[in-house]
């Protein structure tokens, strides 16, 4: 799920495809990519469809199955944190 990004500087971004808000097309060959959390877009010197490609190829297929394992996983700590807060 992890993606290299080279911004316009040449600088190696890796990055969690999942928190890729969006990406907007600048021109033929250029885009930003918006990442959750981030201050700042990363400008990259390739076409938005090619990065938008790159991105989805790193996404899982089944999203919603990574999801409600998480959602598990939570309560699993909660339910732990108040057994230990009783106990």
């Amino acid at each position: 799920m992890i993606v290299k990004i080279i911004d316009h500087k040449q600088k190696a971004r890796y990055v969690n495809a999942a928190f890729i808000k969006s990406i907007q097309d600048k021109g033929a060959s250029k885009c930003q990519v918006e990442v959750s959390g981030w201050a700042t877009k990363i400008t990259v010197n390739q076409p938005a469809e090619a990065v938008a490609e790159i991105v989805s190829a790193a996404l899982p297929t089944n999203i919603d199955a990574i999801l409600a394992a998480e959602e598990e996983r939570q309560q699993q700590a909660q339910a732990a944190t108040t057994v230990a807060v009783i106990g």
